[in-house]
């Protein structure tokens, strides 16, 4: 059996509490912490990078790709990261923090990018919601 430091355990506990939650909800907070980190940094590094050495050329046709773009959208993978720990602890709160936070991901490149909508990503976000919103009853 693996032995924990007092130290690792009082950090798990923190962050993602005593009690555990279903099997479908574990899955689905483990995905979105994992998808809303990686999101997160591309974010911003990317707007990092851009900040230090601007590129000339815009990201495949888009101009409107900008360092203020990704610092927002990584901001709210943050949110999103936050709200699936939340989630995880079941809290409530994390599910409403991620309702606004993706349907602000989904709806952001259409008005900044001056995107058409992108009807897989509204799909999936969609689809993510309502496996959340199954788990609700389970929440404080």
């Amino acid at each position: 059996m693996k032995h924990q430091s007092p130290a690792t355990k009082l950090a798990k506990r923190i962050i993602l509490g005593k009690n555990k939650p279903t099997p479908l909800l574990l899955f689905l907070c483990w995905f979105t912490i994992i998808w809303s980190v990686i999101c997160a940094f591309f974010m911003f590094a990317f707007g990092a990078f851009e900040l230090i050495k601007p590129s000339e050329n815009a990201i495949a046709g888009i101009e409107n790709f900008t360092p203020k773009f990704s610092f927002i959208y990584g901001s709210l993978h943050l949110i999103s990261l936050l709200s699936a720990i939340l989630m995880y602890r079941l809290k409530k709160i994390g599910f409403f923090l991620y309702f606004f936070s993706n349907i602000a991901m989904v709806v952001l490149p259409t008005f900044y990018l001056k995107e058409k909508v992108n009807y897989f990503l509204v799909a999936i976000t969609l689809v993510l919601i309502g496996l959340f919103a199954s788990q609700i009853k389970k929440m404080s």
